[in-house]
């Protein structure tokens, strides 16, 4: 934790408006972030993008404004724009440095800031601890260099189009999908007007619902999971359409409605995506795997024989898998994928487009179903344990957890890269870890029956439950 009193997580800042993430801390974290940047990196152009949240516009406008203070060539974005197309922004105008002012998938009365290198990657951990140090080495000097910045327009870019351009040519060089009517739901994010268009040029029958750019998400958190898109899901059981997609607050992440199968989320997507793409040659490598994500993709890619590399929760882990040469796509259960010809980042608005262009040509159903018949059909559960310091609570706790999950079935091994998850023999799994978001314990458990799931997460939130007790 910083002087600031906010730390990046598994995916920048984030806090609530007006008492965590404010005019002035935003201000700091643009400053420390700059001179960090400058002594490793060297930077000469700047990016600022934002989202539709209540002051994203004006802490975009800040962080602009201190990035032109410190010499840099300055573009905000037109308008609001979604993470990844902030990401293949950076690599299309060579972009050394870019801020993106977002708080994704969380309620409205959060925001924060993303920044991402002149990789159009996520900064890595070893980088964003050094803001941090910045910050508290340097926090006085820092304060009065933001109180001093003269906060004024700069140019901007818009990179919609030519976004949009990219994609549907790599989509329309691999895929000759049949028309689907397709219902599209940003959830009134930056998203708005990105996977519909794309879809439209791809000659799909598109309807965009809630495309009007709310800060208020219509009065719901941006986020794809099912309660969410009741509606969606609603609209394609009943024959309306032939499958649904939506995104989340900035774009990064997916869920898809398809016949048969009704909501999906990253847990079933991945191991289609897997078998799909393998099969046009475009993954020869492996694939990378969050600790909470789908041991289908285990068995997927055990029969198509390339390895499985598997990370800490964070896209970022994902992307230096790819980076190292060991992945060539990725993806955690969250609703997020990368790919490692795309961008290093994930991008919920290529993966609508992907999965709408297998759904049109092979099927998504009957992809999954041909896996599940053959690996059997996992069940999965998340529960979230509201805690402080949580990340320390679950390391206080872990041999006691340990003792606990030994006694729960057949142990085939610990993992300890992020949290703690005990394997079993019987294809079950489950994990405990403090959330890098939110002060929550996460507790995550797959296996082939509901049954064995709910008995494998009884088992250790009784622990976390009893511990927080006291």
């Amino acid at each position: 934790m910083s002087k600031l009193g906010l730390r990046f997580g598994t995916d920048g800042v984030r806090g609530i408006i007006g008492e965590t993430i404010t005019d002035l801390t935003v201000a700091i974290i643009a400053e420390a972030t700059l001179r960090y940047w400058y002594r490793r990196y060297g930077v000469s152009k700047v990016l600022v993008g934002y989202d539709t949240r209540l002051m994203s516009r004006d802490f975009a406008t800040i962080i602009a404004s201190i990035a032109r203070e410190h010499g840099a060539d300055v573009n905000v974005v037109s308008g609001p724009t979604p993470t990844p197309v902030i990401s293949w922004a950076v690599l299309k105008h060579r972009f050394s440095l870019a801020f993106q002012v977002t708080a994704s998938h969380n309620p409205p009365r959060y925001n924060g800031v993303k920044v991402i290198g002149g990789d159009g990657a996520p900064a890595r951990p070893e980088d964003t601890n050094g803001i941090e140090g910045v910050i508290n080495s340097e926090y006085d000097d820092i304060l009065r260099s933001v109180r001093d910045i003269e906060y004024a327009q700069v140019p901007s870019i818009n990179v919609k189009d030519e976004y949009i351009d990219s994609i549907t040519s790599w989509f329309s060089a691999r895929f000759k999908p049949r028309r689907l009517r397709v219902l599209v739901d940003p959830l009134h994010g930056a998203a708005v007007g990105y996977t519909a268009e794309a879809l439209r040029r791809l000659g799909f029958e598109v309807t965009e619902v809630n495309s009007n750019q709310d800060p208020n998400f219509g009065g719901k958190a941006p986020n794809p999971e099912y309660e969410y898109i009741k509606d969606d899901v609603d609209a394609v059981v009943n024959g309306k359409f032939d499958m649904a997609i939506a995104n989340d607050g900035d774009g990064d992440r997916v869920a898809m409605v398809v016949k048969g199968l009704g909501h999906l989320d990253a847990n079933r997507i991945i191991p289609v995506f897997l078998r799909v793409l393998w099969g046009l040659g475009m993954v020869k490598r492996g694939v990378a795997r969050t600790v909470a994500t789908t041991h289908l993709i285990d068995d997927v890619a055990a029969s198509l024989g390339i390895k499985v590399v598997e990370t800490p929760v964070g896209i970022k882990y994902i992307v230096d898998a790819m980076n190292r040469g060991e992945a060539d796509i990725g993806g955690e259960e969250s609703g997020g994928l990368a790919y490692s010809w795309h961008i290093p980042e994930k991008d919920g608005i290529y993966s609508g487009v992907m999965g709408a262009c297998i759904e049109a040509s092979e099927g998504i159903s009957k992809i999954y179903g041909e896996l599940t018949s053959r690996f059997g059909e996992r069940r999965f559960r998340r529960v979230d344990i509201k805690a402080n310091d949580a990340k320390a609570l679950v390391s206080r706790l872990s041999q006691e957890l340990k003792r606990v999950m030994s006694t729960m079935g057949e142990l085939d091994r610990f993992i300890e890269i992020d949290g703690l998850k005990a394997v079993y023999r019987d294809k079950s799994w489950v994990l405990i870890r403090g959330s890098g978001t939110e002060p929550v314990i996460r507790v995550y458990s797959e296996a082939l029956s509901e049954g064995r799931v709910n008995e494998l997460i009884e088992s250790v939130t009784s622990v976390i439950n009893r511990a927080i007790a006291g």
